[in-house]
C-alpha cells in the first residue's frame, strides 16, 4: 500500500513522514510532493492508495488535484489538511468524495486514526473489486461448464446412470437434477450443392449457434445450451416448458429460424423435436430423433414431432431400370436423370423415404452404370476412383438431394467418358502422347489402360484399329527409332543409349536392335 504526502510546506511533509508509524499501518512506501504538478506526475507513474494533501498551495489547490484524480477514474482515498476553516473548501471536498477534512495543526494520533480508516477502506474496495472480477470470471466459466456438461452428456454413456449423473452435477456445481425435464430439438443441416462447403465447419457451427440464439431470444425462448454433435448436426436444449402448450408458437418460431439459416448458410434443414424428458432419458431420446429423421429423409425445412412419428412401412420398388439403361445406351444422361428425379418425387409426395430405401436405389443404379461401362470396355473402379466420388457416396444416404447428386455424378461421368472414348482417335491419342513423353520409362499395357479407365483388352483393340499395330510393337518401334537418333552422336556410349530409350539390359537391347534393324547398335553407328 502506497501513500502520497502533498504540501508546499516541507517541514509539514517531513513531520508527517517521521511522526506517523507507517509500518504499523502496513504502508509499503511513502512518496512526497510539494506542488500539484509533482503530485500528478507521481500518481501517473505509481499506484497510490491514500493521499494526505494540503488545500492551499502555489500552482493549484489540493481540491484541483482531487478533481483531476476523479476525472482520471482512480480510486485514491484523500485526507485534506488545511489551515483555513473555509466552508466552501469542506463542501467541495465532500462533493469530490474525500475521506476526511482536518484543520492544521492536527494531532498525529488523530491523523493515525484517520489513516487507519483510510487503510480499511482501501482494503474493502480492493476486496469488492476482486469479488466483482471473480463474479464475472465465474459467469464466463459457468457458460463454458454448462456447455461442456451437455456435450459430455451426449458423448458418453457414463452419465446415463442417475447416481453418476448426480455426482457429475455436484462436481460441476450445476443446479440440474437427474429428474429435471428438458425438450431436445435436433437439427441437421444439408448444404446445397456448391454453397456451404467452402466454409469451414467451425464457421458453420459459429453461424448456426449465433443465428439460433438470436432467433430464439427475439421470441423469448430460453434455452440451456446449443450443442455441436457432429458435422452440421446440433441439438438445442430447452427447459421449463411443456411442448404441447408451446407447440404452435414454437413451430412458427422454427419456421422463422429455417428461413434465417437458409438465407445465410444456403442449406436445407431437418429438425426433430421430442416432448420433455428427464436428463437420463435425453441420450436415448436423441437416438430416437435420429431414427425418425432417417425414416423421413424427404422431410426438410419443416419440424417433425416425435410423438407424431409413425415408422415408414414403404417397401422399396425400384425405378424403371430397363428404361434408365436404355437412356444410357443412347447416351442420354439427362433423360436418365429426369427419370430418376420423377421417381423420387413420387415417393417424396407419397410417403417417407428411409435410409434403407436410398441404399437399395443406390445399389440398383450403380449396378446399371457399372454394367454399362463394362460393356463399353471402361473400368468403373478406376473411372470413379476420386476424392469427389468418395465424398459424394459418403453423404449419399444422408438426404434425398445428396443421393441425387451422387447418381448424377455416376451417370454423367459414365456417359461423358464413354462418348469421349468413342470419339475418333481420342483415347488412342492420349496413349500415344504418353508413350512419346515417357518412352524411356517402364510402360505396360495394363498401366496405359488404367490411365484411360479402359479394360486392357478393349484398349488394345482400339489402339490396333487406329495404328494397325499392337501397343507393345508400337512402343518397341518408337524406342528403336529414338535409339537410332542417339547413335548418330558418337559421344554417347551405346550402353547409355540403351538406358535412354528404356532398356536397362544392354544385351537384350542389342539383340532386339539387330532383330528389328538388321544390325547391331555398334554396326549401325559405323555406317
Amino acid at each position: 500500500m502506497n501513500v502520497l504526502l502533498v504540501d508546499d510546506d516541507r517541514f509539514v511533509v517531513a513531520a508527517l513522514e517521521k511522526k506517523i508509524n507507517w509500518e504499523q499501518l502496513t504502508v509499503t512506501e511513502v512518496l512526497t510532493a510539494f506542488n500539484i504538478r509533482q503530485a500528478q506526475k507521481i500518481i501517473e507513474k505509481n499506484s497510490i492508495d491514500i493521499c494526505v494533501c494540503d488545500i492551499e498551495m502555489p500552482g493549484g489547490s489540493g481540491l484541483d488535484l482531487l478533481s483531476w484524480v476523479r476525472e482520471s477514474g482512480k480510486e485514491i482515498q484523500f485526507i485534506f489538511l488545511t489551515s483555513y476553516a473555509d466552508f466552501d473548501y469542506a463542501k467541495k471536498a465532500i462533493e469530490l468524495s474525500s475521506l476526511d477534512y482536518q484543520l492544521k495543526p492536527i494531532d498525529f494520533d488523530t491523523l493515525s486514526h484517520i489513516l487507519e480508516k483510510a487503510v480499511s477502506k482501501v482494503r474493502k474496495n480492493a476486496a469488492l473489486t476482486q469479488t466483482k472480477a471473480d463474479s464475472q470470471k465465474w459467469k464466463d466459466n459457468y457458460r463454458y461448464i454448462v456447455d461442456l456438461f451437455w456435450k459430455e452428456l451426449f458423448a458418453t454413456t457414463l452419465f446415463r446412470e442417475p447416481s453418476l449423473l448426480e455426482t457429475e452435477l455436484r462436481k460441476k456445481d450445476l443446479s440440474y437434477t437427474a429428474d429435471d425435464l428438458f425438450i431436445p430439438v435436433l437439427f441437421r443441416l444439408y448444404p446445397l450443392s456448391g454453397q456451404i462447403m467452402p466454409m469451414e465447419s467451425s464457421m458453420v457451427d459459429f453461424s448456426f449457434q449465433n443465428i439460433t440464439a438470436e432467433t430464439f431470444q427475439k421470441s423469448c425462448i430460453l434455452y440451456e445450451s446449443i450443442v455441436i454433435l457432429n458435422t452440421f448436426e446440433y441439438v438445442v436444449i430447452l427447459s421449463g416448458l411443456q411442448l404441447e402448450q408451446i407447440r404452435q408458437p414454437f413451430t412458427e418460431n422454427l419456421l422463422t429460424l429455417f428461413k434465417n439459416l437458409q438465407s445465410f448458410l444456403h442449406c436445407e434443414i431437418a429438425c426433430g423435436i421430442a416432448p420433455e424428458v428427464s436428463l437420463t432419458e435425453l441420450p436415448e431420446t436423441l437416438t430416437r430423433l435420429r431414427e425418425m429423421r432417417e425414416s423421413n429423409l424427404n422431410s426438410v425445412n419443416k419440424p417433425l414431432f416425435l410423438q407424431d412419428f409413425v415408422p415408414s412401412t414403404t417397401s422399396y420398388i425400384p425405378p424403371s431400370l430397363e428404361v434408365i439403361n436404355t437412356f444410357l445406351e443412347q447416351k442420354q444422361a439427362d433423360a436418365a436423370l429426369q427419370n430418376i428425379e420423377n421417381y423420387l418425387s413420387k415417393y417424396i409426395q407419397a410417403s417417407g423415404i428411409t435410409k434403407n430405401f436410398l441404399l437399395h436405389l443406390r445399389l440398383d443404379i450403380e449396378q446399371i452404370v457399372f454394367s454399362y461401362l463394362h460393356k463399353n470396355g471402361i473400368e468403373a473402379h478406376t473411372l470413379f476412383s476420386s476424392e469427389e466420388r468418395d465424398e459424394l457416396i459418403t453423404k449419399s444416404l444422408d438426404a434425398v438431394p445428396y443421393m441425387f447428386n451422387y447418381l448424377r455424378y455416376l451417370i454423367q461421368r459414365a456417359v461423358e467418358y464413354n462418348s469421349f472414348v468413342n470419339e475418333k482417335d481420342s483415347v488412342v491419342d492420349i496413349v500415344l502422347n504418353y508413350i512419346h513423353q515417357h518412352y524411356s520409362e517402364d510402360i505396360s499395357r495394363t498401366m496405359l489402360a488404367d490411365m484411360v479407365y479402359l479394360n486392357p483388352d478393349y484398349l488394345a483393340r482400339l489402339f490396333k484399329k487406329q495404328t494397325q499395330t499392337s501397343i507393345i510393337n508400337y512402343i518397341t518401334t518408337y524406342r528403336l527409332e529414338k535409339a537410332k537418333e542417339l547413335l548418330l552422336n558418337p559421344d554417347i556410349p551405346v550402353g547409355t543409349v540403351a538406358l535412354k530409350v528404356g532398356y536397362g539390359n544392354y544385351s537384350y537391347f542389342s539383340k532386339l536392335f539387330k532383330d528389328v534393324v538388321g544390325c547391331t547398335p555398334n554396326e549401325y553407328r559405323k555406317k
